[in-house]
């Protein structure tokens, strides 16, 4: 399910499919997640795609040695718990988290999944962002027609 679909050199392409196909997929403890590491050749960061079905939880209690973690919700409604203080979580939540913090998720609608993103990378590396990183080129965008 989570084969590389193409591999160039500047670009790796990864289909894994959709979110709510997930809950069967095992990759690391828990069911619904599966990390893109391997399948895109990541070099910077851990990214996993996740999908917790209508009262599911992350059983267990976990934080990092190195890496913050920043947690993207798309569908769904939830509670993340960071150093024990709970936080409801929903689409269009983000909620980042240090090395240190101790955090548990869970699914709280009894009907719909939880889809969400998490991206690793170690703390305090980021020495660069869009802007400062970024070089905008003065070759012209140009696309492929597409047959109607």
């Amino acid at each position: 399910m989570n084969a590389v679909e193409l591999k160039q050199a500047n670009y790796t392409v990864n289909h894994a499919g959709a979110f709510s196909d997930f809950g069967n997929v095992t990759e690391g403890k828990l069911k619904g997640k599966i990390f893109l590491k391997a399948a895109l050749s990541l070099t910077s960061m851990e990214v996993s795609l996740n999908n917790l079905p209508p009262g599911g939880e992350v059983p267990f209690y976990h934080k990092h040695l190195e890496n913050e973690e920043l947690y993207i919700f798309l569908k769904g409604q939830g509670r993340i718990q960071v150093d024990g203080e709970e936080l409801d979580v929903f689409e269009g939540s983000s909620v980042r988290i240090a090395r240190d913090g101790t955090r548990a998720l869970r699914n709280t609608s009894a009907s719909e999944d939880l889809h969400f993103i998490v991206v690793q990378a170690k703390e305090n590396s980021l020495a660069q962002w869009a802007e400062t990183d970024g070089v905008i080129l003065e070759q012209p965008v140009a696309w492929e027609k597409v047959a109607e």
